[in-house]
């Protein structure tokens, strides 16, 4: 399978420096966003109506993932950004050609990272969604 890049992702390994500045800042934004939806879901999931109504192993299924979600893939992308930002200062301070573009190379990266992740809450909302609609009937 072959792997789809983004053009975006393309042209930001031409983009300025404060341009994948800017990237970053946003995408830090968007984290902390993901990280009070899944907050949200994880009240949402755990009220006595819901745990009353809706089949326990699929709930419990919703639960993990949440979990999963927040505690794995967020922290650990948001680690990644914010180290990100650190090492952009590095390579502001020098003039070494090689920093900045492992620098570029890791924004890259985590670019489809973020993407990937992205797809992933969206992905759980859906679920959420769905599994909401079909036992609000009920």
């Amino acid at each position: 399978m072959e792997l789809l890049t983004y053009p975006k992702s393309e042209y930001l390994l031409e983009a300025s420096l404060e341009s994948l500045h800017q990237e970053s800042q946003e995408w830090l934004n968007e984290i902390e966003f993901w990280a009070d939806e899944m907050a949200f879901f994880f009240t949402l999931l755990h009220k006595k109506e819901v745990r009353e109504t809706f089949p326990s192993e699929e709930l419990a299924d919703l639960e993990k993932e949440l979990i999963r979600i927040h505690g794995d893939r967020l922290d650990t992308i948001k680690s990644s950004v914010q180290r990100h930002e650190r090492i952009l200062a590095a390579v502001l301070k020098t003039t070494s050609l090689q920093e900045e573009e492992s620098y570029r190379t890791t924004h890259r990266q985590l670019l489809m990272e973020i993407y990937a992740l992205q797809l992933l809450v969206r992905n759980f909302k859906k679920t959420v969604f769905s599994f909401a609609k079909n036992y609000e009937s009920n």
